[in-house]
């Protein structure tokens, strides 16, 4: 049998600014709360649809520049893309690019505390 990916089961991060880190996503809106798995690991998590989704501290390091190797982009689909560039402002994110359409949606591109490239995505209204 071929294998088949058939969802996302998880996207983790590592950052060594976790506090900031933290902070920028939860303005976004994305739900994190503190756990801990017995491990002695406390880290940041919440499930984006079936996804789980985690931050968790590390040593230094920096994020791949954008659109080389070893680079990736992570898309957030929100509520309201206005809503969440507005509250990403007070982390003073840089705007990769404003808010373009689509035929899928609405769509712009930022980098978070530590230089990651995401998208957030409204999809359109019905």
């Amino acid at each position: 049998m071929k294998p088949e990916v058939t969802d996302l089961g998880a996207l983790i991060l590592f950052t060594d600014n976790l506090e900031t880190v933290v902070k920028f996503y939860t303005a976004i809106g994305t739900p994190l709360e503190l756990e801990e798995h017995g491990d002695n690991r406390l880290h940041y998590a919440c499930k984006l649809g079936q996804t789980h989704f985690a931050i968790f501290e590390s040593s230094s390091g920096a994020a791949a520049e954008f659109r080389s190797g070893g680079s990736s982009l992570t898309g957030f689909t929100v509520n309201s893309l206005e809503d969440a560039l507005e509250a990403s402002k007070s982390m003073k994110t840089e705007i990769i690019q404003g808010p373009t359409e689509y035929p899928w949606g609405w769509r712009a591109l930022m980098k978070d505390p530590d230089g990651r490239v995401l998208e957030l995505f409204q999809r359109p209204t019905v």
